[in-house]
């Protein structure tokens, strides 16, 4: 096989994996529709991945390394605390915004596949730790429990997001402000 075009069958199937398991959510995602999405036989994708648990794992790995590299490089570019808050905060709420048609990626429950649940955890954790090193270097007290405060604020917004039909990119940034505001100075009285 060549090596180029098997790599890029297989960044074809996960593209197609995500889409599709982000619309229909795990259960209800045909491997045939995986397929025919990507442009490959039902029977290439499993050349690639032993079953749909694994290709469902592999592309959520994929996914949520690709979200800390680019979360890491972009809040790279911003000096102050506030301005990298800013930042971390409009990343995680954007990218609800983007799936706001495929709620399912979200809310579906993972089976009770320890795999399946390992992968989220672990995600989780990396991004928790990368909110924690920040917190840290920035001297902020018991900084464990405040990134954990912080992306809690960050992901109760999310059922707005996905149910409120009037959400808009400036709903967004004012969310995004609100929270970083409240975050860094505490609640302000009228």
């Amino acid at each position: 096989m060549n090596l180029t075009r098997g790599k890029d069958q297989r960044t074809k199937i996960l593209d197609a994996a995500m889409n599709i398991f982000g619309k229909n959510g795990y259960y209800e995602t045909k491997i045939v529709d995986i397929a025919e999405q990507a442009g490959v036989s039902k029977g290439t994708i499993y050349i690639y991945f032993s079953s749909k648990e694994e290709l469902y794992i592999e592309a959520h790995e994929r996914e949520f390394r690709q979200y800390l590299a680019h979360l890491h490089h972009e809040v790279g570019k911003f000096t102050t605390f506030k301005e990298k808050l800013l930042c971390i905060a409009e990343k995680q709420l954007v990218v609800f915004y983007k799936d706001r048609q495929t709620p399912n990626k979200y809310l579906q429950a993972y089976n009770n596949d320890p795999k399946m649940i390992k992968c989220l955890h672990d995600f989780l954790d990396h991004y928790h730790k990368y909110v924690v090193t920040l917190m840290r270097s920035e001297g902020i007290s018991n900084p464990e429990e405040h990134a954990k405060a912080f992306i809690g604020m960050l992901e109760s917004y999310k059922r707005d997001i996905f149910f409120n039909p009037n959400f808009d990119y400036a709903m967004l940034l004012q969310t995004v402000l609100f929270v970083v505001e409240l975050f860094l100075n505490g609640c302000q009285k009228d």
